[in-house]
């Protein structure tokens, strides 16, 4: 009779363990999903001696300046104007955190890093090189990091 017992206990406990929900993290693809509202903006331009040409830093920003993300790998930024918001679409891919976006089929693809991700807080950093206004011989590398939240 105590063996019995001891043995219905034991099948009771792993029918509860079987039963316990897994708790996967969301993928960084389900995460970015959604409309992302701009923090703060950090851009750095340095010319091809790796010296700063410029900094600049936007914190003051309104409900018409976001980015949002959908799951067919499409999206648009909206930025506020003096007219009302300024809408461009994009397409992007995301490879764990290689974020890759265009802003059309004939545009280079501008590679960024996802540096930071969760429900309520996204961090992108990007690298592109521009060509350098005052040497048209020269290029010059911008850096460009973006704060967002829910």
């Amino acid at each position: 009779m105590k063996c019995r017992c001891l043995l219905s206990c034991c099948a009771l406990l792993l029918c509860f363990e079987s039963c316990k929900k897994e708790n996967n993290p969301p993928s960084n693809n389900t995460l970015i999903l959604g409309k992302w509202l701009v923090n703060k903006t950090v851009s750095q331009l340095f010319n091809s001696s790796k010296q700063l040409l410029s900094s600049t830093t936007s914190t003051s920003f309104t409900a018409d300046d976001f980015v949002e993300y959908y799951d067919d790998g499409s999206g648009y930024y909206s930025e506020s104007t003096n007219s009302g918001p300024s809408l461009s679409e994009f397409t992007y891919t995301l490879s764990g955190t290689a974020l890759t976006e265009r802003t059309g089929p004939e545009t280079v693809a501008i590679p960024e890093t996802i540096t930071s991700i969760s429900a309520t807080a996204l961090a992108i950093h990007a690298v592109s090189l521009v060509p350098d206004p005052n040497d048209p011989d020269a290029t010059d590398t911008e850096i460009d990091d973006y704060t967002y939240s829910r």
